[in-house]
């Protein structure tokens, strides 16, 4: 073989290398760095600011965002303790389970550009970019892709589940959580007629009457962990007249003025349950019947 020979094969070897590297390695400088050819590798250097769930069929867009307030979802408060599990794992994703090259069986993975589509920014350009697809039957994990590749891989983390829940499973369930060793007051309305309960030194009262303990315990009970029911649709909340509000509860610390719980409560007789908001707040939710008696019991002395 010539030099001639060799100089030509050296020229088409590194044509060949220079349109091959892009594949191997793709970084967008967008904070992070996607490696697929070595296995799925999904990395991010900087902090997450906001991450778009697009659904399959482009059926919408549930959008994770980051403000001076915190976490969001589609403008709702989201919960504090999915997003840091989910941010936890999100910056450092890898796979070395190769289990398709074909790009005819995308569309059965869940991972063609019509599948569930993951779009991450970060303090830098972007965003980076995977499919998130169906679970694989077969073993752990789910299907993923990255865009404009062919390869498949089956990662498996509990980042796969989290990005597979609907908008309101971002948000939080608990609307209340108040330390009841240090309430003192509880002030609560119903129908018409308010009920002052008072912590003293000799337990709880309310005009100078002792307070029922089962009553008292049911309302106690509930007020560390007061969870939803239900969230209600957008149109059922821009419905919801708070202005007539038919119950209220007002929990008082024993060293603040202001209430450290303010709820109003309307009762939705079509669907045999309650929508309650926080007095300051704008987000609407149910309550079941049951919780709403145990809060606002109608016999609150023996």
């Amino acid at each position: 073989m010539n030099n001639k020979q060799l100089k030509l094969i050296a020229i088409v070897l590194g044509a060949a290398v220079l349109l091959y590297l892009p594949r191997i390695f793709r970084d967008d400088g967008s904070g992070g760095s996607i490696d697929v050819e070595g296995g799925f590798r999904f990395m991010l250097e900087n902090a997450v600011t906001r991450i778009d769930i697009i659904e399959p069929d482009n059926a919408g867009t549930i959008r994770l965002e980051h403000g001076s307030n915190g976490w969001t979802v589609d403008g709702y408060r989201a919960d504090e303790t999915k997003m840091e599990n989910l941010l936890e794992v999100l910056p450092n994703l890898s796979s070395d389970v190769l289990v398709a090259r074909n790009p005819t069986n995308h569309t059965r993975m869940g991972v063609s550009e019509s599948g569930r589509r993951i779009s991450v920014y970060t303090d830098g350009p972007g965003p980076l970019e995977f499919y998130l697809g169906n679970r694989d039957i077969r073993g752990a994990g789910y299907f993923v892709r990255i865009p404009d590749m062919d390869a498949v891989f089956r990662l498996d983390s509990p980042v796969c589940g989290y990005l597979n829940r609907e908008r309101d499973g971002w948000r939080p369930r608990t609307i209340a959580a108040i330390d009841t060793a240090q309430t003192q007051q509880i002030v609560l309305q119903r129908a018409g007629t308010e009920t002052v309960l008072h912590r003293g030194d000799s337990g709880w009262t309310t005009d100078a009457a002792v307070v029922d303990s089962t009553a008292l315990q049911g309302i106690l009970g509930l007020l560390p962990n007061l969870s939803l029911t239900a969230f209600t649709s957008e149109e059922e909340a821009e419905a919801a007249d708070f202005s007539q509000a038919q119950a209220a509860v007002d929990v008082f610390y024993a060293t603040e003025e202001t209430p450290a719980l303010s709820l109003l409560l309307i009762e939705d007789e079509e669907q045999g349950d309650w929508l309650v908001r926080h007095t300051a707040g704008s987000e609407v939710y149910r309550l079941a019947t049951f919780t709403v008696n145990r809060l606002l019991p109608d016999n609150l002395t023996p």
